[in-house]
């Protein structure tokens, strides 16, 4: 009896916390999601104008990130369980990203494009400062929430992107190196979907600890 006292105070405390957390959550998932949205826009566009694999793989990232942080500001509107659902969700999106991503850069490999390296360049630049604005605005937030941590590690791998972006940009201007771009988009790949494999096992080990707990 105690301990089921003790496992339900736990309990209690740790949703008080949770709710607690929410308001300021909501206010900080929203915000980014307009700031990834709009820019995810632009870098699609430019993507497409300048033929940039690493660009065009970077906003689909980025709309992956979008999406995310749709579903992290719905769910914080739900119960704790359904957050969970939603993170799997979260994570198992991030996987399919990935594997669009190597799909396009091996179709790419048999078929190169010329790349427009300069224009490139600026809209990776500004991609990294959105992308750093939106990660350090999401610090701020609840962490222990699994799905603003989906979304924050969407954000982290969108920033690294931006990276890859420009390092694939310098290296086209400079050694007119276009290979650059299409390695830069694999690496960008295994690095979410190795984010998306993480969020995916936690979500289902916490599924997993919350069945366990309601059986008992």
């Amino acid at each position: 009896m105690s301990s089921s006292h003790s496992h339900d105070e736990h309990d209690h405390h740790h949703q008080h916390e949770h709710h607690d957390h929410i308001p300021k959550d909501r206010k900080i998932v929203a915000i980014s999601f307009l700031i990834i949205t709009g820019f995810m826009l632009v870098e699609f566009w430019g993507g497409w104008r300048f033929n940039s694999l690493a660009l065009s793989a970077d906003a689909g990232h980025m709309a992956n990130d979008s999406l995310s942080l749709l579903l992290a500001l719905i769910a914080l509107f739900l119960s704790v369980k359904v957050q969970r659902w939603f993170a799997l969700l979260n994570g198992f999106s991030l996987i399919v990203v990935a594997i669009i991503i190597l799909v396009e850069a091996f179709g790419r490999w048999n078929a190169p494009l010329k790349l427009e390296a300069l224009p490139m360049l600026a809209i990776a630049t500004l991609g990294l400062i959105v992308n750093i604005t939106v990660a350090w605005v999401m610090l701020k937030s609840n962490q222990e929430n699994l799905n603003v941590k989906a979304a924050y590690l969407h954000v982290l791998a969108d920033l690294f992107g931006s990276v890859v972006a420009i390092v694939a940009g310098l290296s086209a201007y400079f050694l007119n190196w276009q290979w650059v771009d299409i390695v830069a988009s694999v690496l960008l790949s295994l690095f979410i979907l190795r984010s998306g494999i993480v969020v995916s096992r936690q979500a289902v080990n916490t599924l997993k600890t919350t069945n366990l707990a309601m059986r008992n």
